[in-house]
């Protein structure tokens, strides 16, 4: 293997961070699903009401996901990693406390701020600072890391609910992202000029 086709540990550490919190936050979406009649139960509220777990959270991310290459240009990627990690972070401890529907739909939204901010990181990474003839490998690893969270989401969901309580579901993905918040804070770089679409952006 050439030199110049190795993958530097620190880029390493960006793509493990990066895909270890979507990970996190697709995996959530799909186990939640399964908890729907205990939360209807729980917090006394109708089919109706219990779809906006998942609604409102899609609904932010359909919203953030767009504004992705606005926020990239205007600033560092280390920062948009931290900022998502910690809006997600928040999320999280939101719904793990939440004592009522409206507090639990809350965090919802916030994670989805974190999540709309997150999801494009990983792959602006691979396509700035991974070597050309790595790039396909490592788009297939980021794609698989996003497309096997959904898969089995709804296992994991229904072992959570049937042997622990739905709020270890939050409980659970707080180590994850302690983990990935401390790889991206060490290994996210800022690549200010991005060697396969030729664009500068901002160091700020």
């Amino acid at each position: 293997m050439k030199k110049d086709d190795q993958i530097p540990v620190k880029v390493i550490a960006a793509i493990v961070a990066t895909g270890l919190m979507s990970f996190c936050e697709v995996i959530v979406e799909t186990a939640m699903n399964v908890t729907f009649p205990i939360l209807m139960w729980e917090f006394n509220v109708t089919t109706n009401m219990v779809q906006w777990m998942t609604s409102i959270y899609l609904l932010v991310v359909a919203i953030i996901v767009p504004l992705s290459a606005v926020l990239k240009s205007s600033y560092r990627t280390k920062t948009l990693f931290t900022v998502a990690n910690l809006f997600f972070f928040s999320g999280l401890l939101v719904d793990a406390f939440a004592l009522n529907f409206v507090l639990l739909l809350f965090g919802r939204a916030v994670q989805g701020i974190g999540t709309g901010i997150a999801l494009p990181l990983m792959f602006n990474i691979i396509m700035e600072q991974v070597p050309q003839s790595k790039i396909g490998f490592m788009m297939g690893i980021g794609n698989l890391i996003t497309g096997i969270a959904p898969a089995i989401g709804p296992t994991f969901g229904g072992s959570v609910a049937s042997k622990l309580n739905w709020r270890w579901f939050f409980y659970i993905l707080i180590p994850l992202l302690i983990i990935s918040f401390l790889l991206g804070r060490w290994g996210i770089q800022q690549n200010l000029q991005s060697g396969n679409n030729g664009l500068i952006f901002s160091a700020f």
